[in-house]
């Protein structure tokens, strides 16, 4: 009896095992030796050298590109994720009721979510070319978008809404969907009209996959270097597309300069964790759990 308890109790370790050993020997080994790195000297092949403390981070934010990454992050994130999610929400709400096409809308809303970002980051290149794009042809415009430090940046914010739009929509239509009909209908007799019932009954009912998908933005967009490196590979137009990650990328695969890169990726890391903790003050406030 006792080695069946044991055996019941522990099933479930059993299972997560390998997702702990991949996250332990690729996530958390790595970071730990990135932390460790970050306070010594290290040569062109990541061996230690020497112990400077403090002096790589120094170094690191005396760094001009380094903290024009940081700004550059911090804009693309507080723009790209609460678009993507209003957009995200609004498509939910019409697709919100079954009808017969919906099968037809449901899968072209879902199609970003297909597709991957190098491809999507092409597309969007071939969209906004000064020479041949569909925006400049209907615009009647002549803007180089990619090249030029004003638009350079929200190509690739634009881009980026576009590519979250269907995961996000398909998790708060399954939200959506999954609200009692009684709620809504008791709310439409009572005369509210269609925006008063998504702001004041279905958005707070589904706040917890709202949040979620919050958490999970952030963390994508205050990660994000694949578009940065795939449009921009150089940092964009006087440094306007380097993001905190593709700098860390550039000191490292590019440059070697383990010094800068180790130091970067533990600051990149910190700023990301605390953004997180940050938005579960809006769980306190604005999520309700049934």
């Amino acid at each position: 009896m006792k080695n069946k308890k044991l055996l019941r109790y522990g099933e479930a370790y059993l299972y997560l095992l390998p997702a702990f050993v991949l996250l332990i020997a690729f996530i958390y080994y790595p970071f730990i030796v990135s932390v460790i790195k970050s306070f010594f000297l290290t040569n062109s092949f990541a061996e230690i050298r020497e112990f400077v403390g403090i002096e790589n981070y120094a170094t690191l934010f005396s760094n001009n590109t380094f903290r024009r990454s940081i700004l550059n992050t911090f804009k693309f994130t507080v723009v790209s994720v609460p678009v993507s999610i209003v957009i995200s929400f609004v498509m939910a709400m019409l697709a919100g009721k079954m009808r017969k096409c919906s099968p037809i809308y449901e899968t072209l809303y879902s199609i970003p979510m297909a597709m991957s970002s190098s491809v999507s980051a092409m597309i969007f290149k071939i969209i906004f070319n000064q020479n041949v794009g569909i925006v400049n042809k209907t615009l009647h415009l002549h803007i180089n978008w990619l090249d030029d430090v004003s638009t350079a940046m929200w190509v690739l914010i634009i881009i980026s809404i576009w590519m979250h739009l269907g995961y996000n929509y398909l998790f708060i239509l399954s939200a959506i969907r999954g609200l009692p009909k009684s709620v809504l209908e008791s709310a439409e007799l009572d005369g509210a009209n269609a925006f008063t019932r998504a702001r004041k009954i279905v958005f707070p009912l589904v706040s917890p996959t709202v949040f979620f998908l919050l958490c999970n933005s952030l963390a994508s967009a205050l990660t994000m270097s694949n578009l940065s490196l795939i449009l921009t590979p150089g940092g964009g137009p006087g440094k306007s597309t380097e993001t905190m990650i593709s700098f860390m990328y550039k000191a490292s695969a590019q440059s070697s300069n383990y010094n800068l890169a180790f130091p970067a990726a533990v600051v990149s890391f910190i700023i990301a964790v605390m953004a997180i903790i940050a938005t579960f003050a809006y769980e306190k406030k604005g999520v309700y759990y049934n």
